[in-house]
């Protein structure tokens, strides 16, 4: 159990913790409005940002936040200028930032360890830098969730009633898929960019099925993500396994006792 006496532990295990509240919170609104493809989207986008950030040398995390939230304002502009639908603008940003990774990370020898663990995730090992970043976007995720809070509701569910409401519908669609793209991008960090979009999906459709209010879906979303993240760790150190898929492999678990749970349920209550 030496790992215990470890700084750069506990940093990940923190960081993790983090990153798992506010992916846990975001994503309950990205399901709401019909958006879960957008996690992958910009997931496979973000790729292009850390591919670009090895190609020219500088650090890739911060950068490819940067470069992530950008992206998510391209897409949101083309989803109002042009009336496009959101999935069809995903589905292109999806297949443009894998082919600008792959076309870039050809030009150069200098991969290393570094892209293996964003394409896999590290989720036990941050730097100061990487903590205080998902210190950062935590708290921003639930900052502008309690401020937004009825406004971020009433777009959820019928844009047009928001609008009649005076709900400013631009400015909050631009900040809702800023504050997931970096949760996006630190998800990318804890898990790897192929599950990353997993964290933003599993744990509010689990928490949807058992959820009797919205706010529940909130608290039980988090509560199935950080149980996720707990176990999935657990099970790495006991079985040698990499944490991130663990994790997400917890939260498939998870998702599928609910259904089954609540299959039987239906069933049972027919049969009776």
């Amino acid at each position: 159990m030496d790992f215990l006496s470890y700084s750069l532990f506990w940093k990940g295990l923190l960081s993790a913790v983090l990153i798992a509240i506010s992916t846990a919170i975001i994503g309950v609104f990205l399901m709401v409005k019909r958006l879960a493809m957008l996690g992958a989207g910009l997931s496979h986008a973000a790729f292009g940002g850390v591919a670009i950030a090895i190609v020219l040398g500088i650090e890739p995390l911060t950068f490819t936040l940067i470069y992530t939230i950008l992206v998510s304002f391209l897409l949101q502009f083309i989803v109002d200028k042009r009336r496009l639908p959101a999935d069809t603008v995903v589905a292109l940003l999806f297949s443009l930032g894998v082919a600008v990774a792959v076309i870039l990370l050809s030009m150069t020898d200098n991969l290393g360890t570094g892209l293996f663990s964003y394409l896999f995730g590290s989720m036990l090992t941050a730097t100061e830098v990487e903590l205080l970043l998902s210190l950062s976007v935590c708290i921003a995720t639930l900052l502008f969730v309690l401020i937004n809070y009825r406004s971020l509701l009433l777009l959820s569910f019928n844009e047009e009633i928001a609008r009649l409401r005076g709900v400013r519908i631009g400015l909050l669609n631009y900040a809702l898929v800023a504050i997931a793209s970096a949760n996006i991008v630190l998800s990318i960090k804890a898990v790897g960019l192929i599950l990353s979009a997993s964290l933003l999906s599993i744990p509010p459709m689990t928490a949807f099925m058992l959820a009797q209010s919205f706010l529940q879906s909130l608290i039980l979303s988090i509560s199935f993500s950080l149980t996720s993240i707990a176990l999935g760790i657990l099970m790495s150190f006991l079985f040698d396994l990499p944490p991130g898929a663990s994790a997400v492999s917890v939260m498939a678990v998870f998702f599928a006792l609910v259904g089954l749970f609540k299959l039987t349920g239906k069933r049972f209550s027919k049969a009776s």
